[in-house]
């Protein structure tokens, strides 16, 4: 990732190798993708189509920015991956992994209740230069026509594309702050956990919560020690934990605001992508048949 302070805000935008990584899940992750089948071929077309997309993100001159906000922004950077064709397949599967990447990067998700159906159609509207007609079939999308005095025209230019694209994102986007107060599902939480180098382990309605450390014996390495040990109750749930029970998970491995471990660093952003492509399989399915 690569951040730059535009003159209204900073905004961490996607690399090149960021994006291809992205390409790469859709090839190789078959947990994930299980009974989907991988792009074929996978991999880079073109070299310079793929840096030119990654690239319209900064857009401008010395310190000026012409996609100056993180939806704008966003917005660009989707419309390039789609429309390049920059791989040999995959690109509007690609392009919709990089704008929730993107989008989560600079502080948002996409709706919880906003319709697969909806972002289907948007991605294709994308890639067949069909925005326009995309927007007069929803009431909402319609009224942006209207103001914007399109709504008589029969397709609109790049740069309205681009508009629309920027304020699809921004309607269909919530603040993932907001979105991350729910309830965390305990596997989510025992993998975000080991990367911090503590252990969860589950008994029925209880979970156990420690730290391990290396004893060693004149320098050598000579077993393992278990510390803070930690019992919690799930409740009525087995499968997550409410939000109270981990506020105290929280301070007990020092893992709270005060610790340098906000809201969003203690929600992993790789498990994050993985658990997205996870949500949106049908989706994605969907998309490697157009």
């Amino acid at each position: 990732m690569e951040i730059i302070k535009t003159q209204k805000e900073k905004i961490t935008t996607l690399t090149r190798d960021n994006v291809e990584e992205l390409h790469t899940i859709l090839s190789t992750n078959y947990t994930i993708l299980e009974n989907i089948d991988p792009i074929i071929p996978p991999g880079i077309k073109d070299e310079n189509l793929l840096e030119s997309a990654v690239f319209r993100q900064h857009t401008g001159s010395g310190e000026w920015y012409k996609y100056d906000n993180s939806f704008s922004n966003c917005a660009t950077l989707v419309f390039g991956i789609i429309k390049d064709h920059a791989f040999h397949n995959g690109n509007k599967r690609t392009g919709l992994l990089c704008m929730i990447k993107h989008l989560y990067l600079n502080g948002y998700v996409l709706k919880p209740n906003l319709k697969h159906e909806d972002i289907y159609g948007f991605i294709l509207a994308i890639s067949a230069d069909d925005l326009h007609s995309f927007a007069n079939k929803n009431v909402t999308y319609r009224r942006w026509l209207r103001i914007n005095k399109l709504q008589r025209k029969e397709s609109i230019n790049i740069e309205q594309q681009l508009e629309f694209i920027e304020y699809w994102l921004r309607i269909n986007s919530v603040s993932k702050i907001v979105q991350l107060k729910s309830n965390v599902k305990i596997l989510k939480l025992r993998n975000i956990l080991l990367k911090k180098g503590i252990i969860l382990e589950q008994s029925g309605s209880r979970i156990k919560i420690y730290k391990l450390i290396d004893v060693k014996i004149l320098g050598i390495k000579a077993g393992t020690k278990i510390i803070c040990e930690k019992e919690y109750s799930l409740g009525n749930s087995l499968n997550e934990i409410g939000n109270a029970t981990l506020k105290y998970i929280r301070r007990d491995f020092s893992l709270t605001q005060n610790d340098g471990f906000d809201n969003i660093v203690f929600y992993d952003d790789d498990y994050f992508i993985d658990e997205e492509v996870t949500k949106y399989k049908k989706l994605i399915y969907r998309l490697s048949k157009v």
